[in-house]
């Protein structure tokens, strides 16, 4: 409210001068002062949405722009034109398109300096980063994570993760427009929770397709790792020497250990893939495969524990009927 009434002011202070600068055409003095106010104050609220980083690399791309233009123009009229129009027709050509490409290179690289210039991209040394791919935030659990504390550091949000959630909320299906909405949901609860470190960066990578390549390429660039829930994308990213913190994997470390020869209660589901094997799960969702138990097979049986195995999917608990 208060940018509104100094603008008030500007307005009015705009218009008395154009009134009293052409005292003999003070309507038409009016009109440009009014005029004059509207396009200041355009100017003023579109400047204001810009990122005032994104603003100064836009200013250095100008001036490297113009002084590109001044040397192109004077390297190519060497020897002066006979007619001035046309020297003064190039020289203007190759102005407009330097310092257009100037800004817009300078706007559109301002992530990938950003990473170069630290103070640009608002990067402290020493800084840890973490990029989160699409799975971590419909999964959730990331925002107890981060706020417990026990993980130091700062969450990189890409503008492509961002766009693919939005893309999943807008989905046909339900089940895909349930998961992208909740994605957006714990995406917003981490940016508005102050004690959680959280950078969206508006950065894409328009040659390449591939989501999980695009993480990859994002965290090799910033020499950060990769917080996941996707097994594939753990694959990849290790193959490629980056360290990946696999969500899952972590669930199952901090699962309780059954050991050899405990005895638990455990209802059997299904077969398992071995004759008569049956198959139960603990409350944690272990899956647990029982010699000899397919006969009993929606009943609950006592059971010792035999052995158990971790494979890439999770941990597979081996055990005998009692």
């Amino acid at each position: 409210m208060g940018l509104w009434i100094i603008r008030g002011f500007f307005f009015i202070l705009c218009v008395l001068a154009g009134f009293y600068s052409l005292p003999d055409k003070k309507m038409l003095g009016v009109l440009i002062g009014c005029f004059g106010s509207f396009i200041v104050i355009g100017i003023e609220i579109l400047i204001g949405k810009i990122p005032w980083k994104k603003l100064i690399l836009a200013v250095g791309g100008l001036i490297v722009g113009l002084i590109t233009a001044i040397l192109l123009a004077n390297f190519f009229l060497l020897i002066p034109l006979e007619n001035e129009r046309i020297e003064n027709l190039i020289r203007f050509s190759f102005y407009f398109v330097f310092l257009y490409l100037g800004i817009m290179v300078g706007i559109k690289g301002f992530e990938e300096l950003g990473f170069i210039l630290p103070f640009l991209g608002g990067i402290k040394e020493g800084e840890k980063f973490l990029v989160v791919d699409t799975s971590i935030l419909i999964d959730g659990r990331v925002y107890e994570l981060m706020k417990s504390g026990f993980i130091d550091y700062t969450l990189i949000i890409p503008q492509f993760i961002i766009k693919e959630l939005q893309g999943l909320a807008d989905a046909s299906s339900d089940i895909k427009r349930q998961r992208g909405r909740r994605g957006l949901e714990v995406l917003n609860k981490l940016r508005e929770d102050n004690e959680i470190k959280v950078k969206v960066y508006n950065i894409d990578y328009n040659d390449v397709e591939a989501v999980d390549t695009k993480l990859v390429k994002l965290a090799s660039q910033l020499n950060a790792a990769i917080l996941t829930n996707d097994f594939n994308l753990t694959k990849v990213a290790e193959v490629q020497n980056i360290k990946v913190l696999n969500l899952n994997t972590l669930t199952n470390l901090m699962r309780p250990r059954l050991m050899s020869g405990e005895e638990i209660s455990l209802k059997i589901i299904k077969e398992g893939k071995e004759a008569g094997q049956g198959v139960g799960y603990l409350e944690d969702g272990t899956m647990v495969v029982v010699e000899n138990a397919s006969k009993y097979i929606g009943k609950v049986v006592d059971i010792v524990i035999d052995s158990a195995i971790q494979t890439p999917t999770g941990r597979i608990i081996f055990a005998k009927l009692k």
